[in-house]
């Protein structure tokens, strides 16, 4: 099946204002989210965190940095996108580095795509849209999961 990042994207998947302690945390609560939808199962959040620990995910995008956190398709029932825009910042380790190098993530991109082939894709269309400095700054400012979606859809379209 053929199917565009856009196609991904629910409102029900977008937390603004989001609090969280950490990485794990941060984690966490987005999967419980696609957890909550029946796109994930609890498993999920595990093989998230595992994969991050060895594959950082931070991106050093401006003017926020972002996180695309993601993992195999093991306990993933159907694709999803879940994004959280945090209140404040949290430490993520900036990808292709050993971990030492953390950035202060702002926006959390967190991929459950079921089809393992699809995975690299979806993150080059991802890494494609977060290059816009303009979305990451309304994201940031997003009043509500309706507004941070149509700001996305808008790029997208």
């Amino acid at each position: 099946m053929l199917y565009t990042l856009n196609d991904l994207l629910q409102t029900e998947h977008f937390l603004v204002g989001v609090e969280t302690v950490d990485a794990q945390d941060a984690i966490r609560k987005l999967t419980a989210i696609l957890v909550e939808t029946g796109h994930v199962m609890p498993e999920f959040a595990e093989d998230v965190w595992k994969r991050e620990v060895s594959f950082p995910t931070g991106l050093p995008t401006q003017p926020l940095a972002v996180a695309i956190p993601h993992a195999d398709p093991d306990h993933v029932k159907r694709s999803a996108v879940c994004v959280g825009i945090l209140n404040s910042p949290i430490q993520f380790a900036q990808m292709g580095t050993d971990g030492s190098t953390l950035l202060d993530i702002r926006l959390i991109f967190l991929l459950a795509i079921k089809e393992k082939e699809k995975q690299v894709d979806m993150i080059q269309q991802l890494i494609t849209l977060i290059q816009s400095p303009s979305l990451l700054d309304g994201l940031s400012r997003a009043k509500d999961p309706s507004e941070a979606i149509a700001l996305i859809q808008k790029i997208l379209d």
